[in-house]
């Protein structure tokens, strides 16, 4: 039975810091996610930053990237690409000059999207942010399979595609998933050695539960199946003989005895000072993983995790799973944030399957 071997907070500096992505490049672990000061309000957009450990002990800061003033930058997704990392992610600004962003009914259209990337050859040193893919299309994950990329992508109107990459700058479009009610946003994507592709896929439409999807060559034609549980931000990894997914689950929906109790009344007042939405008890979210067993979803364990959370990404080793995702359960041991901001902080799980 899969066991929690470690937690270790590997990033706080008072801010939001959250949407996470992990990869060994080089003998070398790589954490990315976005540094803002809150999770999306008008007039705090964010940076990407990378970190990095050779032992995940010690971390340093090998990368800032921002497209520029004015754009709020998140959700990055790392790629080993052999001789080069990439790092990929949506950038967000204002269609009409001096507006701000999530502000109001007209945000969604006033948004304009454009996925970026930026690579290394060295871990150090970085390119200038280059526009991926189409305009106001929001890349949600990239992974490597024999030697071609393939990547989950979706625009404003909740329209999803699956496209693929043989250098990392030039994409093309693969194939459209069903959308209509279903709403896809956040997707998982994974190729087994048997070259089936799987992909979990966070739905807001009706059905609101993630959906489940495989496919062969040429992965056209899709067809989606509802999960039995919801699940956003997903990530699969193969660990031994089976598919684990890992991400954001509602507490409701777990089994009580894996959902962490609920903290001291002392705790929860103290978390409350960084973050005013902390004093609901119990919390509605966490970060849990499971496995998929045929079309169905099996928790394996809860991670510890509260408000706002989750966003997880994973390295399978030999003897282990390293997932790292972002939480707010323990933000009054951390930097004080400025006012105004929402502190979240960067972990890492260490996992024996």
């Amino acid at each position: 039975m899969a066991q929690i071997k470690s937690i270790k907070k590997i990033y706080s500096d008072g801010r939001h810091n959250a949407f996470t992505d992990i990869e060994s490049w080089k003998g070398t672990y790589y954490v990315t996610f976005r540094n803002a000061a809150s999770h999306a309000r008008p007039g705090h957009y964010g940076d990407v930053l990378v970190i990095r450990s050779s032992d995940l002990e010690s971390w340093e800061v090998c990368a800032r990237l921002s497209v520029g003033e004015g754009h709020d930058d998140r959700d990055p997704a790392l790629l080993n690409m052999g001789d080069e990392l990439g790092v990929f992610f949506a950038s967000s600004s204002a269609r009409v000059p001096g507006a701000l962003l999530y502000e109001g009914p007209s945000s969604k259209s006033n948004r304009a999207i454009q996925s970026y990337g930026a690579f290394t050859s060295d871990g150090a040193v970085w390119s200038t942010p280059q526009p991926v893919y189409e305009p106001d299309m929001w890349v949600w994950q990239v992974e490597a399979f024999k030697g071609v990329y393939y990547g989950a992508v979706q625009n404003l109107e909740r329209r999803f595609w699956l496209i693929r990459s043989t250098d990392g700058r030039h994409w093309e479009t693969v194939s459209e998933f069903p959308s209509d009610a279903l709403k896809p946003t956040e997707a998982g994507l994974w190729v087994t050695e048997d070259e089936v592709m799987h992909m979990v896929i966070r739905a807001l439409g009706n059905p609101n539960m993630a959906l489940l999807g495989r496919n062969e060559p040429p992965y056209k034609g899709w067809k989606l199946k509802e999960l039995n549980y919801t699940v956003h931000s997903p990530v699969i990894r193969p660990v031994g003989d089976a598919l684990w997914v890992a991400g954001r689950a509602f507490s409701e929906q777990l089994p009580p005895s894996m959902v962490p109790p609920e903290p001291s009344p002392e705790k929860i007042e103290s978390l409350t000072r960084r973050d005013e939405r902390l004093a609901k008890s119990p919390q509605d979210w966490h970060t849990a993983v499971w496995r998929i067993v045929g079309d169905q979803l099996e928790p394996i364990l809860v991670l510890p995790s509260r408000g706002d959370n989750a966003y997880p990404g994973m390295v399978v080793e030999k003897d282990r799973a390293l997932i790292c995702y972002y939480s707010q359960h323990d933000v009054d041991e951390g930097p004080e944030p400025k006012p105004g901001e929402h502190a979240s902080e960067i972990y890492l799980a260490e996992i024996a399957p």
